[in-house]
């Protein structure tokens, strides 16, 4: 499993990197850019809590880099931390109630990302000043636990997308509400996949569902300030 990571490590990190040169790399046109941060709020579906449960939020925090290009186009460099949890509290079938699992962990995420803006909202001819926008990107999952079940590196690779809403305040603060689910490439975040069941009396039944890999989602209200680009002319020759 740790393998199958490592290969998909390779796949994915090109074009975390390739984001992660177009948001830091000076020479790169940007009309503005933000940094921002703001409360967190995360959430998990898997083997223990198969559809969304809003009353399964958990806070955490998260801040951000944002470097703003022409057309509605931004690059975003990402980094949220939180508490994520899920249990069998609410069976969902007999066998979660036999199951009686649950976990509660810390994890840190990474990212960056490419956001498109739907509304030109900070140019002065504006009829609003908020826009609707998507977002997608590449990142990594930290989650540091020692009892493992299972097998697994640490480090796990995510895709990030969803959308969000901006709200100018000003032309140089803004507010930001968004909304995105993590996919994940393994089965591990709530510790239960394919692990042997301790109790050999149910050794033939199945713990988890290694067949669908977990999610997380995503959850953030956060207020930016921006560094707007100011061109000067170019003297004359004498």
């Amino acid at each position: 499993m740790i393998q199958q990571t490592f290969t998909k490590g390779k796949l994915y990190c090109f074009p975390f990197l390739v984001l992660l040169f177009l948001l830091t790399n000076s020479s790169v046109y940007g009309q503005s850019k933000e940094i921002g941060g703001g409360i967190a709020s995360f959430n998990y579906t898997g083997d223990l809590i198969r559809t969304y449960d809003i009353t399964n939020q958990t806070l955490g925090a998260h801040f951000f880099y944002v470097k703003n290009y022409e057309r509605g186009w931004s690059g975003k460099i990402a980094l949220a931390g939180g508490m994520i949890k899920g249990s069998d509290k609410r069976p969902i079938d007999p066998m979660a109630e036999v199951r009686s699992a649950g976990f509660k962990d810390f994890i840190t995420e990474v990212s960056a990302q490419m956001n498109y803006d739907f509304l030109d909202y900070r140019s002065e001819k504006a009829l609003v000043k908020f826009t609707p926008y998507l977002t997608v990107g590449v990142g990594f999952l930290l989650l540091n636990r020692a009892d493992k079940n299972a097998e697994y590196s640490d480090v796990q690779l995510m895709i990030p997308f969803g959308g969000g809403i901006k709200y100018s305040i000003n032309p140089l603060w803004s507010v930001n509400f968004e909304f995105s689910a993590r996919k994940l490439f393994y089965d591990y975040i709530d510790n239960i996949s394919e692990q042997e069941v301790t109790d050999k009396r149910n050794s033939d039944f199945q713990f988890g569902n290694w067949e669908d890999n977990d999610w997380y989602y995503f959850a953030g209200l956060s207020v930016s300030y921006t560094f707007w680009n100011i061109n000067c002319p170019i003297p004359l020759a004498k």
